[in-house]
C-alpha cells in the first residue's frame, strides 16, 4: 500500500494535450461502471455497477485520460501493470490511447520485471499484439441460473466439507491436476496454490452458503483426497475459485457431482453462479452440458 500511495499522481501529462487525472474509487466508478462495465458486461457477465466500485477500490489507481479539458477514456495504471482501458464516446481511438499509455509504462516501469495487462476483452487483443504484446492466459467467464438438483456421487468416494486439516492435500491435487492439463501453459507455486487454499478457509468459508458449496471428495479406499471445489462469493454471486479432480479419477462423474452439488446448494440464496476457465480446457464441455454460457474471452498479456 505505501508503494501505491508513493505512486499515485494527481495529474500526469502524456503530451500533445493529453493527460492522466488520478479519481479516487467512486468517481472513477460513474465512468467506469459505463464505458467499461456495462460495455462488456456479457464478457464477464456482471451484475450491477456497486460490484464496479469494488474493483475500483482493490486497484484504487484508476485514472481519466483527459483531452484538454474532456475525458475521452480511463484505465487502471501504475508501474508494470495496466487494466481496464476504455474510451468515452463521442471520442472512439482506442489505438491512439493504448500507444500513449504503454509509451508511459515503458518509461515509468522496472525494466527487470514484465508489464502486466489484466484481462483485455477479445476484441482489443490485436492491437496489443501489434504492439508487441504477448498472450499469458485465455479465460471465459461463465455462468447459468441456480436450481434445486440432485447431486449424484459414484460409489467409493465420499463428500465431506474442507477442513482445516485439508490444505496440504488439496494443493498437491490442485498442482497434479493442472500439470496433466494441456490448457495450463504454466501454474504457480506450492505456495501460491496453499495461500489459495488458505484464504478460502479463513475469508470465504465463514459465509455458510459458500462453505456448503465447497467440498472435498475422498477415495473410500485409499482415504486420499481425489477432488475438490471451493467457493467465495464475489459480485455479489457466487463464484467457484477452483474446481479439480485428480487426473487418475477423472471420467467417473466426480466433477459433475461437485458441480450439480454447488448449483443446488447456491440456489438457497443465489439466482446463479459463476466460473472462470482456461480457453483451451476441456473442462469447458462439461460445463456447458450443465447448463453454463459462455461470451467472447478475456486475456491477460505481458510485455517484457
Amino acid at each position: 500500500m505505501i508503494e501505491q500511495v508513493q505512486f499515485i499522481k494527481n495529474h500526469i501529462d502524456l503530451e500533445e494535450g493529453f493527460k492522466l487525472v488520478y479519481k479516487k474509487p467512486k468517481e472513477f466508478t460513474r465512468y467506469y461502471s459505463i464505458y467499461y462495465g456495462q460495455k462488456y458486461a456479457d464478457y464477464f457477465f456482471r451484475r450491477s455497477p456497486a460490484s464496479m466500485i469494488e474493483v475500483a477500490s482493490i486497484f484504487d489507481c484508476g485514472y481519466f485520460i483527459m483531452k484538454d479539458e474532456t475525458v475521452v477514456g480511463g484505465v487502471f495504471l501504475k508501474p508494470n501493470f495496466m487494466a481496464d482501458l476504455f474510451v468515452v464516446p463521442p471520442y472512439d481511438d482506442y489505438e491512439e490511447l493504448l500507444c500513449k499509455l504503454l509509451n508511459y509504462l515503458k518509461e515509468v516501469s522496472k525494466t527487470e520485471d514484465e508489464i502486466y495487462f489484466r484481462e483485455i476483452v477479445e476484441e482489443h487483443v490485436p492491437s496489443y499484439e501489434h504492439h508487441g504484446c504477448r498472450v499469458r492466459e485465455a479465460n471465459y467467464w461463465m455462468i447459468r441460473p441456480t436450481q434445486s438438483m440432485k447431486a449424484m456421487l459414484p460409489e467409493g468416494y465420499r463428500s465431506r466439507a474442507v477442513s482445516s486439516e485439508d490444505p496440504n492435500d488439496i494443493t498437491c491435487l490442485l498442482m497434479k491436476s493442472y500439470k496433466a492439463n494441456p490448457a495450463y501453459n504454466q501454474i504457480g507455486s506450492k505456495e501460491d496454490y496453499m495461500n489459495h487454499v488458505k484464504e478460502f478457509i479463513e475469508k470465504y468459508q465463514t459465509n455458510p452458503i459458500m462453505d456448503e458449496c465447497s467440498r472435498v471428495i475422498v477415495d473410500t479406499g485409499t482415504n486420499t483426497v481425489v477432488g475438490v471445489c471451493l467457493h467465495m462469493e464475489f459480485e455479489n454471486y457466487p463464484l467457484i475459485m477452483s474446481l479439480a479432480v485428480d487426473p487418475d479419477h477423472q471420467q467417473r462423474g466426480l466433477g459433475r457431482f461437485l458441480l450439480t452439488h454447488s448449483i443446488n446448494l447456491s440456489s438457497k440464496e443465489y439466482p446463479a453462479t459463476r466460473l472462470s476457465v482456461l480457453k483451451d480446457n476441456p473442462a469447458i464441455k462439461l460445463y456447458e452440458d450443465l447448463g453454463f454460457i459462455r461470451n467472447k474471452f478475456v486475456v491477460d498479456m505481458y510485455l517484457g
